[in-house]
């Protein structure tokens, strides 16, 4: 990626993009092929990527050397913002890519960026994703695992009820056959585990 190009989305240097005109220079990936967006988004510039999304909208569904989008990107962050604003972009797009929408494109190990904001523990993020297309919460990933699953397996138990209370029909799969029940058991007390078996009644 050009140098400068690099500085100016990764310290937030918006009068360096009020500059451009749909220039090609904005296409320009790091060699984890990551776009000025993905730099934007992970450096938490939300008026930077804002332009960008106005400059060039394609940024939105690129993807880095991980199959990350700049969505996956913000919800690893966890910027509640970020999140929301390139969301309502993405709706406004509503590209298939793959015969996948946007905001349900899968990474290399199939995470969506609703797994990555539970893996983060991201509950602002979590919230507005599951909210914004309950569906989400039936993907798994390669490792076998629901976003579900990995809420619960790591005792994220409030951004568990979130999924369960928005999507109710949520897939409850984990990893080496196991389920969202066997990752209760393990990983709960027993007054959690009561909580989330009268939950799933």
């Amino acid at each position: 990626m050009n140098p400068e190009l690099y500085r100016a989305a990764s310290s937030g240097d918006l009068s360096f993009f009020e500059r451009f005109a749909n220039s090609e220079t904005l296409v320009d990936v790091t060699i984890e092929k990551s776009t000025v967006l993905h730099v934007a988004v992970q450096c938490n510039h939300p008026q930077v990527a804002q332009k960008l999304v106005v400059l060039r909208p394609s940024l939105l569904y690129q993807t880095n050397s991980k199959g990350d989008t700049p969505l996956h990107v913000a919800a690893r962050v966890g910027s509640h913002s970020m999140v929301k604003f390139l969301v309502e972009h993405i709706k406004s797009l509503d590209v298939e890519i793959g015969g996948q929408k946007i905001l349900s494109m899968v990474n290399l190990v199939k995470d969506t960026a609703l797994h990555v904001a539970v893996r983060y523990g991201k509950s602002e993020v979590v919230e507005d994703l599951i909210k914004e297309d309950p569906k989400l919460a039936m993907f798994i990933n390669n490792a076998g695992e629901s976003a579900l699953f990995l809420a619960v397996d790591r005792k994220f138990y409030n951004i568990a009820s979130q999924i369960l209370s928005a999507a109710p029909e949520c897939s409850l799969a984990g990893r080496d056959g196991m389920n969202v029940l066997h990752a209760i058991a393990i990983r709960s007390s027993r007054k959690s585990f009561f909580f989330f078996f009268f939950s799933f009644s």
